[in-house]
C-alpha cells in the first residue's frame, strides 16, 4: 500500500479514531518515490559540494568529519478528535555523521544527517495510558553555518549554529511511507581540541519541523490520524544532545 492508499484508507475509516465527523478535508502527502528521489537528489548535491569545496578546505586544513551520538527530546501534535486529544512523539537515541569544512578564523559551513527513532502515542481525551500506534524513523538532513567565538588556535573553540533542510518521517508500518517536511535549526556547543587531527564536540539543537498550516475549514492528516481546525500552524518540535569525535584534514 503507498502513501497515497494509506491516505484513502484512513479517510475512509476515521471511525476507528473516533473522528469521522471532523473529517472535512483530507490531504495527501508525497509517495515514498518522490521522497526517494529527493534524497537521491540532496546526497548528490552534497557529494558536489564536497568535492568542489575539498581543494580550498584541505589547503587551510579546514576540513572536519565528526561522527556523533546522544538523545532526542521530542514533541507531539494536539489533535482534535473525541477519543484522542494529542498525539506524542517519545525521546530516544540519535546519531548521526557531520561534515564541513572551516571559513577563516572564526566561520565553518556544514552538513549533517542525524537519526532517530521513538515510538509514538495516541493520548486519550480521558487521561488514560497512551496507546500506541507506530515507530517513528526520523532522518534529518541540515545545512549549517557555524560561528566559532575563539579562532583556530585555542584548545576550546565554543560555538553557535543555524540552519535548513528537511526531515524525513517514516512509520515503521508495514505498507505505508513516509512525508518529507521542512526544517530549520539553532544550537550551539563547543569543541575542545585534543591533538592537531582531533577535538571532542559536544552540542546541543533545537529543530523544529514543519509540518502544515491551515488555511480553510478542517484538515486532517492521515500520517498523524488527527484533525486540526483553521488557521493552526503545526510544528514537530525536536531538542538533541549529543558528543562526537571529530577528525580534522
Amino acid at each position: 500500500m503507498t502513501l497515497i492508499g494509506f491516505s484513502e484508507w484512513v479517510c475512509n475509516n476515521l471511525q476507528f479514531l473516533g473522528i469521522a465527523d471532523r473529517a472535512t478535508v483530507c490531504v495527501r502527502n508525497k509517495s515514498a518515490e518522490e521522497w526517494k528521489k529527493m534524497k537521491t537528489n540532496l546526497l548528490l548535491a552534497a557529494i558536489v559540494w564536497t568535492v568542489a569545496m575539498a581543494p580550498t578546505a584541505w589547503g587551510q586544513r579546514g576540513i572536519e568529519i565528526t561522527p556523533f551520538v546522544g538523545g532526542q527530546f521530542n514533541g507531539g501534535l494536539d489533535l482534535s478528535t473525541t477519543l484522542f486529544r494529542n498525539i506524542d512523539v517519545q525521546n530516544g537515541m540519535n546519531y548521526g555523521l557531520s561534515a564541513g569544512y572551516l571559513l577563516g578564523k572564526h566561520g565553518g559551513v556544514e552538513f549533517t544527517w542525524s537519526h532517530n527513532h521513538a515510538d509514538t502515542l495516541v493520548q486519550p481525551t480521558n487521561g488514560g495510558t497512551g496507546v500506541k500506534v507506530f515507530g517513528l524513523n526520523t532522518n534529518e538532513y541540515l545545512g549549517y553555518y557555524v560561528l566559532h567565538i575563539n579562532d583556530r588556535e585555542k584548545r576550546m573553540r565554543p560555538f553557535i549554529l543555524f540552519g535548513a533542510g528537511v526531515t524525513n518521517l517514516g512509520p515503521d508500518r508495514s505498507g505505508v511511507g513516509s512525508i518529507t517536511r521542512f526544517t530549520w535549526a539553532f544550537g550551539g556547543g563547543v569543541k575542545y581540541s585534543l591533538s592537531k587531527h582531533l577535538a571532542l564536540r559536544l552540542q546541543g539543537k533545537w529543530s523544529p519541523v514543519y509540518i502544515n498550516t491551515i488555511t480553510n475549514g478542517v484538515w486532517c492528516d492521515p500520517f498523524w490520524a488527527g484533525c486540526w481546525s483553521k488557521g493552526d500552524t503545526l510544528f514537530l518540535h525536536q531538542l538533541d544532545g549529543t558528543a562526537g569525535l571529530t577528525f580534522r584534514f
